[in-house]
């Protein structure tokens, strides 16, 4: 019976055999599959990496640490039938993987989480897929907002849940108004936003500003400006004594405007 040692020596051998003709592109190693693999940091990912000459290769279950190398899945997009659902990013990784495999047509990013310090160019660049849809994304106070803004070129492209902080830029609703599908249902705006989204909005035909509140110190140029919409109905406003009078004044250009609920507050002399 061999030793141990022996039996050892022969299997290295063997794995090492099967590496080197993986790499060659023998025949007979084709049909090799690499269902689960875990890559820790210092590992050569140089096997993996040439096995994408097989037309059989999935990589199924991989699991990238922060300081692993990504070329292996980035290479492996030669392969037709490469697809990565699972990917977990953490906030130093490179995010260059995904960003490279929208080469692929099957290439599906369904569940992505982005931390507040992540770079945001993956979700950005891979609007280039016509399948690409962000359905859940939820952005922080100091993320840069450039993902959505970007996104609008797809087509299929739909921000259903935006949640805008009082500090945040508002930039991301003002220039999705390219979208024909883009609409702003719910939007509130706190006493030291800038306003200017809605005011921008009304190129949009299908901009509706149901529910707008306008606090004593806040600037009334927004609704003042809308009236350049046709579509513009000012269904409640509540003005407060102190407040310019301006904007109803100057509202009375526009054609659709209806004062349903006028409120005066005179002041005793």
């Amino acid at each position: 019976m061999p030793s141990q040692l022996v039996i050892q020596k022969l299997l290295y051998n063997t794995i090492s055999e099967c590496r080197t003709e993986c790499r060659a592109g023998m025949p007979s190693q084709l049909d090799i599959q690499k269902n689960c693999t875990t890559l820790y940091p210092n590992v050569e990912l140089n096997v993996e990496l040439e096995c994408r000459a097989s037309s059989t290769f999935e990589n199924k279950h991989t699991t990238l640490f922060a300081n692993a190398e990504l070329n292996v899945e980035l290479e492996c997009r030669a392969s037709s039938t490469f697809e990565n659902n699972y990917t977990t990013l953490y906030a130093n990784a490179e995010l260059n993987v995904e960003l490279e495999c929208r080469a692929s047509s099957t290439f599906e990013n369904n569940h992505t989480t982005l931390f507040a310090n992540a770079e945001l160019n993956v979700e950005l660049k891979c609007r280039a897929s016509s399948t690409f849809e962000n359905k859940h994304t939820t952005l922080y106070a100091n993320v840069e907002l450039n993902v959505e803004l970007e996104c609008r070129a797809s087509s299929s492209f739909k921000n259903y849940c935006t949640t805008l902080s009082p500090n945040v830029e508002l930039n991301v609703e003002l220039e999705c108004r390219a979208s024909s599908s883009f609409k702003n249902y719910c939007t509130t705006l706190s006493p030291n936003v800038e306003l200017n989204v809605e005011l921008e909005c009304r190129a949009s035909s299908t901009f509706e500003n149901k529910h707008t509140t306008l606090f004593a110190n806040a600037e009334l140029n927004v609704e003042l400006e809308c009236r350049a919409s046709s579509s513009l109905k000012n269904y409640c406003t509540t003005l407060y004594p102190n407040v310019e009078l301006n904007v109803e004044l100057e509202c009375r250009a526009s054609s659709s405007f209806k004062k349903i609920a006028q409120h005066y507050i005179r002041m005793s002399n």
